[in-house]
């Protein structure tokens, strides 16, 4: 399984001079969980992530007023990506190693095509896991129906 096939496609990006109460606002709007801070909001240059973690974290759980604190005050800085022809087996090593929930994906050296996330993952695994249940299931049935065909030659 490739990244490429379950990342989500694009970004949203937001100016690291908005509040964190329009981060929010944008990312519940976007249906999304992280934004990706950058000059001007477009596609100037990256500075950082922010994730709906980070709000939490840095103002609710702190006190701090999502109006008044600004997205590059808590943004990271420091964005982790992977090749969107990259295996998803690599893709949680680096979620596990980096401890994190989200992955910029990146595609030759053009910028981030896309976001994968824990989500995406979990459900790219799910599919494998279902067609595993499929493959057991029919073969129950065939031997319940006695229609089992001859195994295979080694």
């Amino acid at each position: 399984m490739k990244v490429s096939e379950f990342h989500s496609q694009g970004v949203v990006h937001i100016p690291a001079t908005c509040s964190l109460q329009e981060a929010a606002v944008q990312m519940r709007d976007q249906h999304v969980g992280a934004l990706v801070v950058s000059e001007g909001g477009g596609s100037g240059r990256i500075l950082g992530v922010l994730t709906d973690r980070d709000i939490v974290l840095q103002s609710v759980c702190t006190g701090s007023s999502p109006i008044t604190v600004r997205v590059g005050e808590v943004m990271s800085p420091h964005i982790l990506s992977i090749d969107v022809n990259a295996d998803i087996a690599e893709a949680m090593q680096a979620m596990a190693s980096h401890g994190v929930r989200r992955l910029a994906v990146v595609s030759n050296g053009t910028g981030i095509v896309g976001i994968l996330s824990l989500d995406d993952v979990i459900t790219a695994l799910g599919r494998e896991w279902i067609l595993l249940t499929n493959i057991l299931r029919n073969e129950q049935n065939r031997e319940a129906s006695g229609s089992i065909q001859t195994p295979l030659h080694a």
